[in-house]
């Protein structure tokens, strides 16, 4: 069955699913702990299975995947809209 996201378009996934959202940002102090936070209340009440932290091959740019198992094609969305609000995200995927 396929669900509806928050523009009214049909969701091809099957909820709840194992899903995992990306930000990327400078590497600074605290940039993984910031997008945990922003994700973490959007999953209430579960918590992120897996978080893994990357850096890029030189170090300027870090990446945060956070894992987890989507309720609906909404959830995913209020969270890309919390991570985009967040002035030191750069990029989500």
């Amino acid at each position: 069955m396929a669900t509806t996201s928050l523009d009214g378009e049909a969701s091809l996934i099957k909820f709840p699913a194992a899903i995992s959202v990306k930000a990327m940002g400078l590497n600074e102090p605290g940039f993984e702990s910031l997008i945990v936070d922003i994700v973490t209340p959007h999953l209430a009440p579960a918590s992120p299975t897996k978080v893994v932290t990357t850096l890029s091959s030189k170090e300027k740019y870090m990446s945060v995947r956070v894992h987890f198992t989507a309720l609906n094609q909404a959830q995913i969305e209020r969270i890309y809209v919390a991570l985009k609000q967040e002035p030191r995200v750069k990029f989500t995927l």
